[in-house]
């Protein structure tokens, strides 16, 4: 007997079914902790302060956050020059030297969310699990004589949520035996790189601001800086011209 073949609609019913699966499986990024680096009150220079930023940073993640703290610290009053390398001319109060280590991290959770995940879509509703992390160590000195203001550092961790085609097309796994979605779910307990750059364009603005707060905190609290009494009583701090030198002896 002659073997009969798909017709041409069961095959593009197929398709159409595919597709819908396939589309409707998809997460928008999610930083489900984004609000904790909100910054509730903001301090500012009284008067202008020239701050050069000085960084190793090669990687377009970590250019794009310092981007994001340089803007931050112009909003703030200060005069941003960077890049800034520690050894130029160009007169500044403060040198900032900001180095960034950044962690990227996938979750166990995500072999669930695919597998048995797919038979309930969730990788739309929940989105696969993502973790990424950055550690920046700020060490500010004067930039006249070099003297060290401050040394810390400031840890931000990320909590993400997000789900692309990139991985949800093997939610198909509707249209088998969950072979597909099992080995998927497998495969994707590891980072996906895809999400870097929507992370690090949403996180730019606020935790360049959050960065650039506590740069701004700890360069006013230093000893150099003259108290100034705002209307509604609030006190701030403000740059003198030149920051005062220790004397010798």
């Amino acid at each position: 007997m002659k073997k009969r073949m798909p017709s041409v609609s069961f095959v593009t019913n197929l398709l159409c079914v595919s597709m819908v699966l396939m589309g409707g499986c998809t997460h928008p990024l999610t930083i489900k902790n984004l609000s904790t680096y909100q910054n509730f009150g903001i301090t500012v220079f009284d008067k202008p302060v020239k701050i050069g930023i000085v960084t190793d940073a090669t990687e377009t993640e970590e250019k794009t956050l310092l981007n994001g703290v340089a803007s931050a610290l112009g909003n703030y009053s200060a005069q941003v020059i960077m890049p800034y390398q520690a050894t130029s001319q160009r007169e500044v109060d403060v040198v900032a030297h900001l180095d960034i280590e950044s962690v990227h991290e996938g979750s166990g959770w995500n072999f669930l969310v695919n597998w048995p995940g797919f038979l309930v879509f969730a990788p739309a509703w929940n989105g696969y699990i993502y973790k990424i992390k950055h550690t920046i160590n700020c060490t500010l000195t004067k930039g006249n004589t070099k003297e060290t203001i401050d040394q810390f550092n400031i840890p931000i961790a990320l909590d993400i949520r997000h789900a692309s085609i990139n991985r949800t097309w093997t939610e198909i796994s509707w249209l088998e035996v969950s072979v597909i979605a099992f080995v998927g779910g497998l495969v994707f307990i590891s980072y996906d790189n895809s999400v870097t750059p929507l992370v690090s364009e949403k996180i730019e603005n606020p935790i360049g601001k959050y960065i650039a707060q506590e740069i701004v905190k700890r360069i006013n609290a230093h000893g150099g800086f003259s108290q100034i009494q705002l209307r509604d009583g609030e006190i701030q701090f403000a740059l003198p011209t030149s920051l005062p030198t220790t004397p010798n002896g």
